[in-house]
């Protein structure tokens, strides 16, 4: 009797254990379903390279490395004498310009008035000619006096269209001119322009990191001074397989685990999924229908943003940290 019970409570244990075990493969394979899970994740965030907008040699550098930044503040001074100095010239030049102009504008006055006295002139040339030849048709006149009025209209009438020339060339002047102040002007603008572009500002809130900027160094527009990082703006980069990608929707929960904090939790949400794999944005991407093909499961990169970005907790995140990211899915 006392065996047959031993039998019963070895069987009885048996059976819980295998309704245990069939339950877990259960629940595991639930949970699979319901929860895609890749390590391949990383702390993605823009990066803000400043880059000097003209030539200059460094006079001050008031950040450094790690620090925090506000948008608008100074960064970094150049000298800006030398644009100063540009600016001075320029403004000299757009003066004389202007004076230039205001001269062609009054000889264009003077020519126009004295085009109006030969007009005048011409109209009495003219019609004392015309009475002339009628008189000289009629015997009432000499021919000397004839030619005499027949020559005082042909001067008048050369010197009207000899000063309607001038006063076109006089115009075309004010014409040059007027480009030559504009073009002064604009030059005024570009030099102040440089001079203001001697204060670099940081144009993003954020901190600062990569500085390679020192006082007395000369820069130029082609190499960067240093990158701002804006850690409110930072978001998971998850590299999911093709094959997990079925059930991933935008707007599913996510789990987020850093390995730099292993107890803190993060949550998010799938906000996009990359249009192509990572390998075909590579530098060189691969040309599957050249040698001897080999089938690679090939990764989706999958951007999940915080669901609650202005945590405190995602302060502590830095850029290229490693996580782990559990999608939910129905």
């Amino acid at each position: 009797m006392a065996i047959n019970r031993w039998r019963l409570l070895r069987l009885l244990v048996f059976g819980i254990l295998f309704l245990g075990l069939v339950l877990s493969i259960i629940f595991f394979i639930y949970y699979k379903k319901t929860h895609i899970t890749t390590d391949n994740a990383y702390v993605r965030g823009h990066i803000h390279w400043v880059y000097p907008r003209i030539n200059g040699s460094v006079i001050q550098v008031l950040v450094e490395d790690n620090q925090s930044v506000k948008k608008g503040q100074i960064l970094v001074l150049l000298d800006p004498e030398e644009y100063k100095v540009k600016l001075l010239e320029s403004k000299a030049e757009l003066g004389l310009a202007l004076s230039r102009l205001k001269e062609a504008e009054v000889h264009v006055k003077a020519v126009k008035a004295e085009v109006n006295l030969n007009k005048a002139e011409f109209a009495k040339a003219k019609a004392d000619f015309r009475r002339a030849k009628v008189l000289y048709q009629k015997r009432v006149i000499s021919k000397e006096k004839y030619e005499r009025y027949l020559t005082n209209y042909e001067v008048s009438q050369a010197k009207l269209m000899a000063i309607k020339e001038s006063l076109k060339q006089a115009k075309m002047q004010i014409k040059t001119a007027k480009e030559n102040v504009n073009l002064c002007k604009r030059k005024v603008e570009v030099d102040q322009l440089n001079l203001k572009y001697t204060t670099i500002i940081a144009p993003v809130s954020g901190y600062v990191t990569k500085k390679s900027v020192e006082v007395g160094q000369r820069v130029n527009p082609n190499r960067p001074l240093l990158a701002i990082v804006p850690l409110d703006e930072i978001w998971i980069e998850a590299n999911y397989k093709e094959g997990q990608l079925e059930k991933i929707r935008p707007g599913q929960r996510v789990k987020i685990k850093i390995d730099a904090y292993p107890d803190k939790r993060f949550y998010g949400q799938v906000e996009s999924i990359q249009a192509g794999t990572g390998a075909v944005f590579s530098l060189f991407p691969p040309e599957n229908a050249t040698g001897n093909w080999v089938k690679v499961t090939q990764r989706i990169p999958v951007k999940i943003v915080f669901t609650h970005p202005n945590n405190k907790d995602n302060k502590v995140l830095r850029i290229g940290m490693s996580a782990v990211t559990t999608v939910l899915v129905k």
